[in-house]
């Protein structure tokens, strides 16, 4: 459950037309050369860093709302999508398990997304302890009018433990541990799917995303991950899937927690989670414990979660969280550090 965005090297193939356009049109500006040789030398050195500064701000992470607007060109906020027919088969494969503890607002953005783009999975909702009488009132209706398997805890037990408790119930072949805070999208099951099926020594997954720990973060979602709206994040996600630039798989040392993809078998293999490991860093320690059974970890790139983060549970605040992050790295560093020769 761990920002981190991936290099902006490609950033360009991910804007609209229109906006890659004036971003060519803004590097592109060359004075001609009657024009220049009548400027001072100074006042034109100026004019062109503030060409380079323009083009620089144009992929700055403290982005303006003029940048999300052009990073959003193109991306319809009223536009409804349909999943194909292969996509919603490739989500019948899926247990999705959905651990929840309070935070209504994101937590209700997520369970609507459930509806429309997982129509065939396994959904399993844990409430781990929630207090507000809205979130326990929208996991009892989103339950009822979807059939989806709801369990709750009275106490909180921790996001391990919430996973673990919706593992025992899963039936589907690929369990997918999905945060409260994110927003799936037609686009979020097939490739996915289709990783796992290529190769029986990948054993995790993960999609692209907004927020996350590691290279899965698109820099282009994380600057609008709180501008967008769920029709411009289909919209990013499906130009994501026919983007023809992008590598297939990319192996990684570990996938993030937000949505973690992985073969139910061996997540039964592996136990589960660390039990020590209550919340933050028990994704790390999984993939190191998988990769040392000789199973691959790799990113899907042309999958497509939202991820608001740090949204998912209530009462938790950035120092809170902060720590217990830290407390996960030095457990991980513990336990996986080779042994000392003294």
């Amino acid at each position: 459950m761990l920002g981190h965005g991936n290099s902006e090297e490609g950033a360009a193939a991910q804007l609209g037309p229109a906006a890659e356009r004036f971003r060519h049109l803004v590097y592109g500006f060359r004075l001609p050369g009657l024009v220049k040789r009548c400027v001072p030398s100074a006042l034109l050195a100026r004019m062109y860093k503030k060409r380079e500064q323009i083009e620089k701000g144009l992929y700055s992470r403290r982005s303006s709302q003029m940048q999300k607007r052009l990073y959003s060109w193109g991306l319809s906020r009223r536009k409804s999508f349909k999943p194909a027919a292969e996509h919603e088969l490739a989500s019948a494969s899926m247990s999705i398990i959905v651990a929840i503890h309070d935070a209504p607002s994101v937590t209700k953005r997520c369970l609507s997304s459930l509806e429309r783009y997982a129509r065939k999975s396994e959904v399993i909702l844990i409430d781990d302890g929630s207090k507000m009488t809205e979130t326990k009132e929208l996991i009892r209706d989103f339950s009822d009018r979807n059939a989806w398997i709801a369990i709750r805890n009275d106490e909180a037990r921790g996001h391990s433990a919430a996973c673990e408790a919706g593992a025992r119930l899963a039936s589907r072949s690929y369990l997918c541990l999905l945060n409260s805070d994110t927003v799936v999208t037609p686009w979020s099951w097939r490739t996915i799917e289709q990783a796992f099926d290529s190769d029986a020594r990948i054993g995790i997954a993960g999609p692209s995303t907004s927020a996350s720990g590691n290279v899965q973060t698109l820099g282009i979602a994380e600057h609008c991950r709180f501008y967008w709206n769920d029709s411009q994040i289909c919209a990013f996600a499906k130009r994501r899937m026919t983007a023809r630039s992008q590598p297939a798989l990319v192996d990684l040392p570990w996938a993030d927690g937000f949505a973690f993809f992985i073969r139910r078998s061996l997540w039964q293999e592996l136990g589960g989670f660390d039990p020590k490991l209550p919340d933050y860093g028990n994704e790390i320690d999984l993939c190191k414990r998988a990769a040392n059974l000789g199973y691959r970890i790799v990113w899907v790139p042309n999958s497509y979660i939202h991820h608001l983060r740090h949204q998912s549970y209530g009462e938790v605040g950035e120092h809170e969280i902060g720590y217990r992050i830290w407390a996960a790295f030095q457990y991980i560093n513990q336990r996986h550090s080779p042994p000392s020769n003294q």
